[in-house]
C-alpha cells in the first residue's frame, strides 16, 4: 500500500531580509518522507534564504540526524576535535564547551581553516528552560552593511588567526588534543595540509593562518563576509576573560588566540565595534522546540549561541566540506 503524505506548511520566520524558511511538517504523516519529498526545494531555499528551520519532525536523536545528512550533504565532516562525538561514528556532535552564562558570538564555522563545513544541521534533542536560542547573521547582509572603507582593507589585508597551544588542556584544549596526537611531527604535517605557519617553544605551539574576510559563494556567487575575527579579537571578550588572560600572561602574543590584520596590523577595537554591531542588527532567532532541526549554508550564515538556564542538549552536523583554495 503506496504511503499517503501530506506536504509541509512553508512559511518565513520574519520580514527581514534573508529570513530563514520555516518547514511545517505534519505530525500526522511521516516527516523523513515529507523531508526528501521537498529536498530540491529545501536546497533552493538554502541557497535563496540561506536557513531553513524543520519543524515538527521530532528529529531530536543522532541516528534521524544522520539521517537527514544523507539528504543533504555529500560528505559528513567528522574529524572536529573541538567538538564532542554524540554518535558513535563521530558523524554527529555536540556544540564546543562554552559557558552557559555568556553569549558566543557570530561565526561561520570553522573558517579560520584552510577547509571548513559547507553545511551545518542543527538538532535540538532538549531545549534549555530559558535562552539557548542559536542566533543566526546573513553574511550577505552583513557584507552589504559594513562601510566600504572597512570591507576593502579587510579583503586587501585578509586575516592572520594566531592560537598559542600548550601541550595539554589549559586554557582552552592543548595541541594534543586538536591535533588527535603527541607526536610534533604528525602535528607538523596537519598544520601544512591546512595551510598552517607553526612555531615551537618548547612544548608550546603557536600556529598561524592568513584566510580571506569576503569570499564568492561557489553556488551562488553571493559575495560573503566570513572572516571569524569577531569570534578571535581580545577586545571582543568579555570583561572578566580579558582580566583575566592579563594576569596570566605578560605578554599580549602569549594570549591562546588573538586575530590581527594578515600583513600583522592590528585590528582596532573600534573595528571590531562597528563589525559587532552590524552582526547585531542582522541578529535573528527563534525559541527552540524539541525535535527542531536547523539546516544552514555554512557561508550565507553565521550562527551564534545565547545565554541559557537549564539543560540544554543541541546536536550538530557539518558536512560538504569546502576550501578556501578553491574559492
Amino acid at each position: 500500500m503506496a504511503l499517503t503524505i501530506t506536504m509541509p506548511e512553508v512559511a518565513k520566520l520574519n520580514d527581514q531580509a534573508h529570513s530563514p524558511v520555516v518547514i511545517q511538517l505534519h505530525q500526522d504523516s511521516a516527516p523523513y518522507e515529507q523531508v526528501v519529498a521537498l529536498q530540491d526545494t529545501i536546497d533552493q531555499h538554502l541557497a535563496d534564504a540561506g536557513a531553513v528551520l524543520l519543524r515538527g519532525g521530532n528529529f531530536g536523536s543522532p541516528a534521524q540526524v544522520e539521517q537527514l545528512a544523507a539528504c543533504f550533504m555529500t560528505q559528513v565532516l567528522t574529524n572536529n576535535t573541538e567538538h564532542r562525538p554524540a554518535s558513535t561514528n563521530g558523524n554527529v556532535q555536540r556544540p564546543v564547551d562554552y559557558s552557559e552564562s555568556e553569549f558566543l558570538l557570530w561565526h561561520n564555522e570553522n573558517t579560520f581553516n584552510q577547509r571548513f563545513p559547507g553545511r551545518a544541521i542543527f538538532a535540538c534533542e532538549q531545549p534549555a528552560l530559558s535562552g539557548g536560542q542559536t542566533p543566526i547573521a546573513d553574511a550577505r547582509s552583513v557584507l552589504s552593511q559594513l562601510p566600504a572603507d572597512l570591507v576593502q582593507e579587510f579583503v586587501d589585508k585578509q586575516v592572520m588567526y594566531v592560537r598559542n597551544y600548550q601541550a595539554d588542556d589549559f586554557v582552552g584544549l592543548g595541541w594534543k588534543t586538536i591535533f588527535q596526537t603527541e607526536n610534533k611531527a604528525e602535528v607538523e604535517a596537519k598544520c601544512r595540509d591546512q595551510a598552517l605557519e607553526f612555531e615551537w617553544r618548547g612544548e608550546q605551539l603557536t600556529t598561524r593562518a592568513i584566510r580571506p574576510a569576503v569570499v564568492i559563494h561557489p553556488a551562488t556567487q553571493a559575495p560573503c563576509w566570513v572572516t571569524q575575527a569577531q569570534h578571535w579579537h581580545f577586545s571582543c571578550l568579555n570583561e572578566d576573560l580579558k582580566e583575566n588572560l592579563a594576569i596570566m600572561f605578560d605578554d599580549e602574543a602569549d594570549y591562546p588566540r588573538n586575530c590581527y590584520f594578515g600583513n600583522g596590523d592590528r585590528i582596532s577595537d573600534q573595528t571590531m565595534a562597528q563589525i559587532l554591531q552590524v552582526y547585531q542588527a542582522n541578529h535573528q532567532q527563534f525559541d527552540w522546540q524539541q525535535g527542531d532541526v536547523m539546516l544552514v549554508d555554512n557561508l550565507l550564515k553565521a550562527h551564534a549561541r545565547n545565554p541559557y538556564q537549564g539543560a540544554r542538549k543541541i546536536l550538530v552536523c557539518f558536512g560538504d566540506p569546502i576550501s578556501f583554495s578553491q574559492l
